[in-house]
This record gives structure tokens, C-alpha cells and sequence, in this order.
């Protein structure tokens, strides 16, 4: 396998879980549904390790590796700061309709 086609393979399975963090930021249930951090943990631990081989096999270099989990990482942290965003405006507006 070239070092090309090495590095298209490890971008598609990083588009794969950006693909899934997509669709969670769209609903952005992360309360409602708690198996969307462990699903998302495997998926990039397995990925960090599919990343690293490639790495010491010199498929391809770690600062290529690393803006790869770091897009990821950015994207997981946007779902989760507009989750948490959100969860605030609710809490703000029950607490407001019970002072009301």
C-alpha cells in the first residue's frame, strides 16, 4: 500500500466518526443518549492506534496524524459546548417559569 492511498484510508475512517459527529451535533441529544461519548471514544481510540501504526511504519507523518484527531477533537468539543449550551438555556427557562 502506497503512502497516498495509506493516508486516504486513515481520512476516511476519520470522516466516518466526523460523519457520526455531524449527525449528533444535528440532534444534539448527547444527554438523551450516553452512548454517544463511548461510541465516540472507541471510534477515535481505534483510530489514534490505526494512526499511530501507520505512523512507525512511516506510511505516513505524525503531523499529519495529529491534524487528523485534531479535527476531531474540534468537532467533538463544538457538539459538546452547544449541548451544554443548550442544557443552560433550558435550565434558565424552567427556572424562569417557576419564579414566574
Amino acid at each position: 500500500m502506497n503512502d497516498s492511498k495509506t493516508v486516504g484510508v486513515l481520512e476516511k475512517n476519520a470522516d466516518n466518526i466526523y460523519q457520526l459527529i455531524l449527525r449528533q451535533k444535528e440532534h444534539l441529544c448527547l444527554a438523551q443518549c450516553p452512548a454517544f461519548e463511548e461510541v465516540i471514544d472507541t471510534q477515535l481510540f481505534g483510530l489514534s492506534k490505526q494512526l499511530d501504526f501507520a505512523v512507525q511504519i512511516g506510511k505516513i507523518d505524525e503531523d499529519k496524524s495529529h491534524e487528523i484527531l485534531n479535527h476531531l477533537e474540534k468537532a467533538l468539543n463544538e457538539v459538546y459546548q452547544e449541548s451544554h449550551e443548550i442544557i443552560k438555556k433550558e435550565k434558565l427557562n424552567e427556572t424562569t417559569k417557576t419564579t414566574d
